[in-house]
């Protein structure tokens, strides 16, 4: 097993990503919106990725499917609120149904993975990040993120909590480039990262934020800093689960190492999955050939760590095309009972993938 996860260019694999993924053996999975277009087709694409798999986990198939202006199954007429419609409905009850309903539409194209919820706490700035928070102080995101995170979970789709250690007051966007946040670990327990903690025991997942915070790090970006992740996440927090790195593609990171750079730094730093999201045929060799030069104990505890998240998730048979149609009237239906919120949003990429 190669400890990363890949995204795949279009609808179905390529003979290059085919054989790639055949004798490389990623550890998973990314989908985004080039990838889905038909809810049967992408089914096959995902049932093929288990196909290639070999042992006896499945692979991590994962989406970043949010709510708002982070769905990647808007071609399949599949839409959910955002975090923000949500949480100012103040109704717990809605809440988990909307997670529910994400969940069944993943779960029918072969997802098991879903990269949310966002746990940032909300802020003014135009960093990616408005109207995907669920509140602009810890308590609202703690308690609706944590509402949505259990009904996610009871509805068999796991679920990662990010962007460790919290980039709501970020005032860039690290598509483009790298953020600069200040503050001690204890003062990041005291304030952005305290919805963190407080999930930290139902988490089964979390993602690091690309970052550059100088008191805990001067050199180098979170997702790749082991004073972060390995020190301030596992050693001192305790967390177990397993850790996933932002996409390593993002101008944050990109702009400063390559993706084989970048990866290995991430498992040195403590993660376990770097995400490798675009062009992955141009650099999987590379990143391959680099990961396995890693010391062995490394590896071995990263391997553990996804072993066992591997081995919770399930794979469950799609939907019949009758209940499918069913599903999306009702969607529509609870989707029309979410009042919209108003105002403009600042553009990012992550909401054109």
């Amino acid at each position: 097993m190669l400890p990363v996860i890949v995204g795949i260019e279009g609808i179905m694999l390529t003979a290059q990503e085919r054989e790639l993924f055949t004798r490389l053996q990623p550890a998973g999975y990314i989908l985004f919106s080039r990838n889905i277009v038909d809810h049967e087709l992408t089914r096959e694409l995902t049932d093929e990725l288990r196909a290639l798999t070999t042992g006896p986990d499945v692979p991590i198939i994962a989406i970043d499917q949010e709510g708002g202006r982070v769905v990647r199954t808007a071609e399949i007429f599949v839409n959910h609120p955002s975090a923000a419609e949500l949480a100012a409905t103040g109704n717990s009850h809605l809440i988990t149904q909307a997670a529910w309903y994400n969940a069944q539409c993943l779960y029918t194209l072969g997802v098991n993975t879903n990269f949310a919820p966002v746990l940032d706490i909300g802020s003014p700035h135009a960093n990616a990040l408005p109207s995907r928070c669920w509140g602009y102080d810890s308590q609202a995101v703690t308690t609706h993120g944590g509402v949505w995170n259990r009904a996610h979970l009871r509805a068999g789709i796991a679920t990662c909590g990010k962007h460790f250690p919290g980039m709501g007051a970020a005032e860039c966007d690290p598509h483009f480039d790298l953020p600069v946040l200040h503050g001690s670990g204890d003062s990041f327990l005291m304030g952005a990262a305290i919805p963190f903690n407080a999930l930290m025991p139902e988490l089964p997942s979390m993602m690091i934020a690309h970052l550059l915070i100088p008191e805990i790090d001067a050199e180098l970006p979170t997702s790749l800093s082991p004073a972060l992740v390995q020190h301030f996440l596992r050693d001192r927090l305790g967390y177990e689960g397993v850790v996933f790195t932002d996409d390593l593609c993002m101008g944050a990171i990109a702009k400063r190492y390559s993706p084989a750079e970048s990866a290995v730094m991430a498992l040195r730093a403590g993660c376990d999955l770097p995400l490798i999201c675009h062009n992955v045929c141009d650099y999987l060799e590379e990143v391959a050939h680099a990961i396995h030069c890693l010391p062995v104990d490394i590896l071995q505890a990263a391997e553990a760590r996804i072993e066992r998240f591997r081995m919770a998730l399930h794979t469950r048979p799609p939907m019949p095309f009758i209940q499918w149609r069913e599903y999306l009237a009702d969607l529509r239906e609870f989707n029309a009972r979410i009042p919209a919120l108003g105002g403009a949003v600042p553009g990012s990429p992550v909401q054109d993938f």
